[in-house]
Protein backbone atom coordinates (compact mmCIF):
# COMPACT_ATOMS: atom_id res chain seq x y z
CA UNK A 1 0.00 0.00 0.00
CA UNK A 2 1.31 3.50 -0.82
CA UNK A 3 2.31 5.76 2.05
CA UNK A 4 3.74 9.27 2.21
CA UNK A 5 6.22 9.71 5.05
CA UNK A 6 5.51 13.05 6.74
CA UNK A 7 8.00 12.60 9.59
CA UNK A 8 9.55 9.77 11.59
CA UNK A 9 6.27 9.07 13.39
CA UNK A 10 3.67 9.82 10.73
CA UNK A 11 2.95 8.07 7.44
CA UNK A 12 -0.20 8.89 5.50
CA UNK A 13 -1.94 6.28 3.40
CA UNK A 14 -3.00 7.57 -0.01
CA UNK A 15 -4.72 6.29 -3.14
CA UNK A 16 -4.47 7.98 -6.55
CA UNK A 17 -6.54 7.14 -9.58
CA UNK A 18 -6.80 8.78 -13.00
CA UNK A 19 -5.08 11.62 -14.82
CA UNK A 20 -5.84 15.26 -15.44
CA UNK A 21 -6.48 18.11 -13.03
CA UNK A 22 -5.51 16.89 -9.51
CA UNK A 23 -8.39 16.82 -7.02
CA UNK A 24 -7.66 15.91 -3.40
CA UNK A 25 -10.51 14.72 -1.17
CA UNK A 26 -10.43 15.44 2.58
CA UNK A 27 -12.61 13.40 4.93
CA UNK A 28 -14.26 14.23 8.30
CA UNK A 29 -13.48 12.76 11.74
CA UNK A 30 -13.87 9.06 12.65
CA UNK A 31 -13.89 8.10 8.98
CA UNK A 32 -11.42 7.26 6.25
CA UNK A 33 -10.79 8.01 2.61
CA UNK A 34 -13.46 5.53 1.50
CA UNK A 35 -16.28 7.94 2.36
CA UNK A 36 -15.34 9.21 -1.12
CA UNK A 37 -15.59 5.76 -2.74
CA UNK A 38 -18.14 7.00 -5.28
CA UNK A 39 -15.94 9.94 -6.26
CA UNK A 40 -13.47 7.49 -7.81
CA UNK A 41 -15.78 7.64 -10.84
CA UNK A 42 -14.37 11.14 -11.45
CA UNK A 43 -11.00 9.56 -12.23
CA UNK A 44 -12.17 9.22 -15.84
CA UNK A 45 -11.39 12.93 -16.19
CA UNK A 46 -9.33 13.95 -13.16
CA UNK A 47 -6.39 12.79 -11.07
CA UNK A 48 -8.33 11.85 -7.93
CA UNK A 49 -6.31 11.77 -4.71
CA UNK A 50 -7.69 10.14 -1.57
CA UNK A 51 -5.88 9.83 1.76
CA UNK A 52 -6.41 9.03 5.43
CA UNK A 53 -5.69 11.79 7.93
CA UNK A 54 -3.29 11.22 10.82
CA UNK A 55 -4.81 8.79 13.31
CA UNK A 56 -7.51 7.74 10.86
CA UNK A 57 -7.95 4.79 8.52
CA UNK A 58 -4.67 3.21 7.43
CA UNK A 59 -2.48 6.18 8.39
CA UNK A 60 -0.36 6.13 11.53
CA UNK A 61 -1.29 8.33 14.48
CA UNK A 62 1.96 10.27 14.65
CA UNK A 63 3.39 11.70 17.85
CA UNK A 64 1.96 15.22 17.51
CA UNK A 65 -1.56 16.37 18.40
CA UNK A 66 -3.89 16.77 15.42
CA UNK A 67 -5.22 20.21 14.47
CA UNK A 68 -6.84 21.76 11.39
CA UNK A 69 -3.64 23.72 10.68
CA UNK A 70 -1.53 20.62 11.28
CA UNK A 71 -3.56 18.49 8.89
CA UNK A 72 -3.24 21.19 6.21
CA UNK A 73 0.51 21.09 6.71
CA UNK A 74 0.51 17.28 6.50
CA UNK A 75 -1.38 17.55 3.21
CA UNK A 76 1.20 19.98 1.86
CA UNK A 77 4.01 17.59 2.83
CA UNK A 78 2.21 14.68 1.18
CA UNK A 79 1.71 16.62 -2.05
CA UNK A 80 5.38 17.63 -1.99
CA UNK A 81 6.38 13.98 -1.72
CA UNK A 82 4.03 13.07 -4.57
CA UNK A 83 5.40 15.88 -6.73
CA UNK A 84 1.99 17.52 -7.11
CA UNK A 85 2.23 21.30 -7.16
CA UNK A 86 -1.35 22.53 -7.46
CA UNK A 87 -4.65 20.87 -6.54
CA UNK A 88 -8.37 21.33 -6.32
CA UNK A 89 -9.34 20.88 -2.66
CA UNK A 90 -12.56 18.98 -2.04
CA UNK A 91 -13.42 18.88 1.64
CA UNK A 92 -16.48 17.19 3.07
CA UNK A 93 -17.92 18.61 6.30
CA UNK A 94 -14.97 18.93 8.73
CA UNK A 95 -12.65 18.17 5.84
CA UNK A 96 -13.77 21.50 4.42
CA UNK A 97 -12.04 23.28 7.30
CA UNK A 98 -8.76 21.65 6.30
CA UNK A 99 -9.40 22.61 2.68
CA UNK A 100 -9.96 26.26 3.67
CA UNK A 101 -6.87 26.32 5.86
CA UNK A 102 -4.73 24.90 3.05
CA UNK A 103 -6.16 27.40 0.52
CA UNK A 104 -5.52 30.31 2.89
CA UNK A 105 -1.99 29.20 3.72
CA UNK A 106 -1.00 28.02 0.24
CA UNK A 107 -3.12 29.97 -2.27
CA UNK A 108 -0.51 29.47 -4.97
CA UNK A 109 -1.08 25.71 -4.70
CA UNK A 110 -4.88 25.87 -4.60
CA UNK A 111 -6.61 25.64 -7.99
CA UNK A 112 -10.14 25.71 -6.58
CA UNK A 113 -12.11 24.98 -3.43
CA UNK A 114 -15.07 22.60 -3.20
CA UNK A 115 -16.89 22.28 0.12
CA UNK A 116 -19.60 19.70 0.63
CA UNK A 117 -21.69 20.83 3.60
CA UNK A 118 -19.07 23.51 4.17
CA UNK A 119 -18.78 26.15 6.90
CA UNK A 120 -16.19 28.71 8.01
CA UNK A 121 -17.09 28.11 11.66
CA UNK A 122 -19.57 25.86 13.40
CA UNK A 123 -22.05 27.83 15.49
CA UNK A 124 -25.54 26.42 14.95
CA UNK A 125 -27.20 24.26 17.56
CA UNK A 126 -27.99 20.98 15.78
CA UNK A 127 -24.65 20.49 13.95
CA UNK A 128 -22.73 21.51 17.08
CA UNK A 129 -24.73 19.08 19.23
CA UNK A 130 -24.01 16.17 16.85
CA UNK A 131 -20.31 17.01 16.71
CA UNK A 132 -20.05 17.22 20.51
CA UNK A 133 -21.88 13.90 20.85
CA UNK A 134 -19.27 12.17 18.66
CA UNK A 135 -16.58 14.01 20.60
CA UNK A 136 -17.88 12.47 23.83
CA UNK A 137 -17.89 9.02 22.24
CA UNK A 138 -14.22 9.19 21.28
CA UNK A 139 -13.24 10.88 24.55
CA UNK A 140 -14.52 7.82 26.41
CA UNK A 141 -12.86 5.46 23.93
CA UNK A 142 -16.07 4.47 22.15
CA UNK A 143 -14.62 4.76 18.66
CA UNK A 144 -16.52 1.70 17.43
CA UNK A 145 -19.81 3.32 18.47
CA UNK A 146 -18.91 6.56 16.67
CA UNK A 147 -17.80 4.55 13.63
CA UNK A 148 -21.07 2.63 13.62
CA UNK A 149 -23.00 5.87 13.73
CA UNK A 150 -20.97 7.43 10.92
CA UNK A 151 -21.31 4.33 8.76
CA UNK A 152 -25.08 4.12 9.25
CA UNK A 153 -25.64 7.75 8.29
CA UNK A 154 -23.35 7.54 5.25
CA UNK A 155 -24.47 4.30 3.68
CA UNK A 156 -25.93 4.22 0.20
CA UNK A 157 -26.27 0.44 0.40
CA UNK A 158 -25.43 -2.19 3.07
CA UNK A 159 -22.00 -2.81 1.53
CA UNK A 160 -21.11 0.85 2.08
CA UNK A 161 -22.01 0.64 5.75
CA UNK A 162 -19.71 -2.34 6.30
CA UNK A 163 -16.78 -0.80 4.39
CA UNK A 164 -17.07 2.63 5.99
CA UNK A 165 -17.45 1.10 9.46
CA UNK A 166 -14.39 -1.12 9.12
CA UNK A 167 -12.09 1.77 8.15
CA UNK A 168 -13.65 4.22 10.60
CA UNK A 169 -13.05 1.72 13.43
CA UNK A 170 -9.32 2.17 12.88
CA UNK A 171 -9.57 5.80 14.00
CA UNK A 172 -7.40 6.64 16.98
CA UNK A 173 -9.55 8.00 19.82
CA UNK A 174 -7.09 10.70 20.88
CA UNK A 175 -6.42 11.96 17.35
CA UNK A 176 -10.16 11.93 16.57
CA UNK A 177 -10.85 13.94 19.72
CA UNK A 178 -8.17 16.47 18.80
CA UNK A 179 -9.51 16.82 15.25
CA UNK A 180 -13.04 17.45 16.51
CA UNK A 181 -11.92 19.88 19.21
CA UNK A 182 -9.74 21.86 16.80
CA UNK A 183 -12.64 22.18 14.37
CA UNK A 184 -15.00 23.46 17.05
CA UNK A 185 -12.60 26.35 17.66
CA UNK A 186 -11.77 26.99 14.02
CA UNK A 187 -13.06 30.18 12.39
CA UNK A 188 -11.93 31.38 8.97
CA UNK A 189 -14.78 33.90 8.57
CA UNK A 190 -12.55 36.97 8.78
CA UNK A 191 -10.16 35.47 6.21
CA UNK A 192 -12.63 34.46 3.50
CA UNK A 193 -11.96 37.60 1.46
CA UNK A 194 -8.45 36.27 0.82
CA UNK A 195 -9.80 33.29 -1.11
CA UNK A 196 -9.60 34.39 -4.73
CA UNK A 197 -9.81 30.96 -6.36
CA UNK A 198 -13.10 29.50 -7.70
CA UNK A 199 -15.26 28.22 -4.83
CA UNK A 200 -18.14 25.75 -4.92
CA UNK A 201 -20.42 25.08 -1.95
CA UNK A 202 -22.75 22.09 -2.18
CA UNK A 203 -25.56 21.45 0.33
CA UNK A 204 -28.38 18.96 0.59
CA UNK A 205 -31.77 20.65 0.46
CA UNK A 206 -32.82 18.67 3.55
CA UNK A 207 -29.78 19.75 5.59
CA UNK A 208 -31.37 23.10 6.44
CA UNK A 209 -29.25 23.91 9.54
CA UNK A 210 -26.23 24.04 7.19
CA UNK A 211 -27.67 26.41 4.59
CA UNK A 212 -26.85 29.64 6.42
CA UNK A 213 -23.15 28.80 6.30
CA UNK A 214 -23.07 29.82 2.64
CA UNK A 215 -23.69 33.49 3.49
CA UNK A 216 -20.20 34.52 4.72
CA UNK A 217 -18.65 32.97 1.60
CA UNK A 218 -21.08 34.73 -0.72
CA UNK A 219 -20.48 38.09 0.99
CA UNK A 220 -16.69 37.93 1.25
CA UNK A 221 -15.80 35.76 -1.76
CA UNK A 222 -18.36 36.78 -4.42
CA UNK A 223 -17.02 34.25 -6.93
CA UNK A 224 -18.55 31.53 -4.74
CA UNK A 225 -21.06 29.26 -6.44
CA UNK A 226 -23.73 27.55 -4.32
CA UNK A 227 -25.68 24.47 -5.38
CA UNK A 228 -28.41 22.65 -3.43
CA UNK A 229 -29.04 18.98 -4.18
CA UNK A 230 -32.75 18.24 -4.12
CA UNK A 231 -33.72 15.80 -1.35
CA UNK A 232 -30.07 15.62 -0.33
CA UNK A 233 -28.94 15.24 3.28
CA UNK A 234 -25.58 16.35 4.72
CA UNK A 235 -23.98 13.09 3.54
CA UNK A 236 -23.80 14.02 -0.15
CA UNK A 237 -20.61 12.21 -1.30
CA UNK A 238 -22.23 8.83 -0.61
CA UNK A 239 -25.99 9.26 -0.41
CA UNK A 240 -26.33 11.68 -3.35
CA UNK A 241 -23.16 10.74 -5.19
CA UNK A 242 -24.57 10.88 -8.72
CA UNK A 243 -25.80 14.45 -8.36
CA UNK A 244 -22.73 15.43 -6.36
CA UNK A 245 -20.30 14.06 -8.94
CA UNK A 246 -22.17 15.75 -11.79
CA UNK A 247 -22.05 19.11 -9.99
CA UNK A 248 -18.34 18.75 -9.25
CA UNK A 249 -17.64 17.76 -12.85
CA UNK A 250 -19.56 20.74 -14.24
CA UNK A 251 -17.69 23.10 -11.90
CA UNK A 252 -14.27 21.66 -12.74
CA UNK A 253 -14.63 21.15 -16.47
CA UNK A 254 -13.44 24.66 -17.48
CA UNK A 255 -10.45 24.36 -15.14
CA UNK A 256 -9.64 20.89 -16.45
CA UNK A 257 -9.87 22.05 -20.07
CA UNK A 258 -7.55 24.96 -19.30
CA UNK A 259 -5.17 22.62 -17.51
CA UNK A 260 -5.00 20.41 -20.61
CA UNK A 261 -4.33 23.42 -22.86
CA UNK A 262 -1.48 24.58 -20.65
CA UNK A 263 -0.03 21.08 -20.76
CA UNK A 264 -0.29 21.10 -24.55
CA UNK A 265 -2.91 18.38 -24.59
CA UNK A 266 -5.88 20.45 -25.69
Amino acid sequence: MPYAKIDDSLSLYYHIKGDGLPVVFIHPFVMGHNVFKYQEALSDRYKTIFFDLAGHGRSSRGNKPVSIAGIAEDLKEMLDELGIEKVVLCGYSYGGLVAQEFALKYPERSEALILSGGFSKIDTLIPKFIIKLVMLMVKFDQVSLAAKWQAKFHKYDPKDEKEIFELACRSDSQRSYEYIKSGLHYDSSSQLHKLDMPILLVYGSLAKPMHRYRIPFQKKAPQTQVVFIKKGTHQLPTRSYQDFNAIVDTFLKPLNDNNKKEAGLG
